[in-house]
């Protein structure tokens, strides 16, 4: 039975890793991250079965071979949970600086692993082996669990310092990633030889696959807005229908010498930034595109002509919040233009995205 659950999560991992590939989303850094997490994940699996199938098996040889699979599974234990927070990382569009400050703090954690393990050659603390090649955990694969979670709890002040920039689909993956594995440990922990934690992990992955990998094909690679052509036809949609709506044309002051100045790095930085601030500005029916280059549409799906102007205004003072706490070498600014269609009037979609457009150059002139 323990083999077949790993057999299943092995071939869940399988079907996630090959249609990543397949996604037109498969080459940005942090898809390339998630299929290193699916990799690594499907090791464990099948380093974990190995060692399941071998113990007891008699035999000199065997020993060595129980002995050793099991100490290359714990030397890579808090392998899948640093890269882990490497993906979020990505995700929560943490700076280039403070990414690898933090992966010198996962490696850290890592060469924890491995000194435990070469310190159970000579004291057993971790596990034995007995004469019929039985694996015997010992008191330390509780510290290798905390070193785990102290992991996962420590990724809280990042959290906390990006709360504004994370999205519900990042936070239902964060929540699975901890829960899941963490009920997966405390099953394995209290009911020993029910391996639970690598097919929780398996579970997890396939959770953030649906609500952030998954998602992202029909999204702009980069920001994770919803794309151009989503926009168009649902403003199509509403025109035809006579519906009441607003659009609010969005563009970054001075975007050229952010990229200029300090590189196209960090104007993808700006461009993550303001995407996030935009899905924050904006109630769960209106909708937030990034329409290209470092221009955004937003659709509000409200009847009232003064809510796209009461949007800018709380978005501004928002960038103004970020900007206050930030410790970027810029400051973030943007100019907006805004068009209200009453539902009573024919129009194109075309020319209300123009006249919303030239709003936002002649603010942009006046600004």
């Amino acid at each position: 039975m323990q083999l077949i659950i790993y057999g299943y999560s092995f071939l869940v991992l399988l079907f996630l890793l090959l249609d990543s590939r397949a996604n037109r989303s498969a080459s940005t850094k942090k898809s390339r991250w998630f299929r290193v997490i699916i990799c690594a994940t499907m090791w464990m699996l099948f380093l974990e079965a190995v060692t399941m199938a071998v113990d007891g098996i008699p035999g000199t040889i065997m020993y060595w071979v129980v002995y050793l699979s099991n100490s290359l599974l714990f030397i890579l234990i808090l392998m899948p949970i640093s890269l882990w927070l490497v993906y979020l990382d990505e995700c929560l569009f943490v700076s280039e600086k403070e990414r690898k400050k933090k992966r010198i703090v996962y490696i850290c954690f890592n060469l924890a692993a491995l000194a435990i393990v070469i310190i159970n050659f000579s004291t057993g603390i971790l596990f034995t082996v007995t004469e019929n090649n039985r694996y015997i955990r010992g008191d330390a694969i509780y510290l290798m669990a905390v070193l785990n979670y102290i992991l996962y709890v420590g990724y809280i002040p990042t959290l906390a310092k990006y709360r504004k920039l994370i999205s519900g689909r990042i936070y239902g993956s964060i929540f699975s990633l901890g829960l899941l594995p963490i009920l997966g440990a405390v099953v394995q922990i209290l009911s020993y030889g029910t391996p639970l934690i690598w097919p929780m992990l398996a579970l997890a992955a396939l959770v953030a696959y649906i609500l952030i990998e998954r998602e992202e094909t029909r999204r702009d690679g980069l920001t994770g807005l919803a794309a151009r052509i989503q926009f168009e036809s649902r403003v199509q949609f509403k025109i035809d229908r006579h519906q009441p709506f607003s659009i609010i044309m969005i563009d970054i002051d001075k975007f050229k010498t952010i990229n200029d100045t300090y590189g196209h790095e960090e104007g993808d930085e700006a461009l993550k930034i303001l995407a996030n601030l935009l899905e924050k500005s904006i109630k769960q029916d209106d909708s937030a595109y990034r329409y290209g280059g470092d221009e955004f549409i937003l659709l509000i799906e409200s009847e009232e002509p003064e809510v796209a102007g009461n949007i800018v205004q709380r978005l501004r003072t928002s960038l103004d919040r970020f900007n206050g706490t930030n410790q970027k070498p810029y400051m973030l600014s943007f100019s907006a233009g805004t068009v209200y269609f009453d539902g009573k009037r024919e129009e194109s979609l075309y020319g209300l995205f123009s006249v919303a457009d030239e709003m936002m150059y002649t603010n942009k002139t006046v600004s």
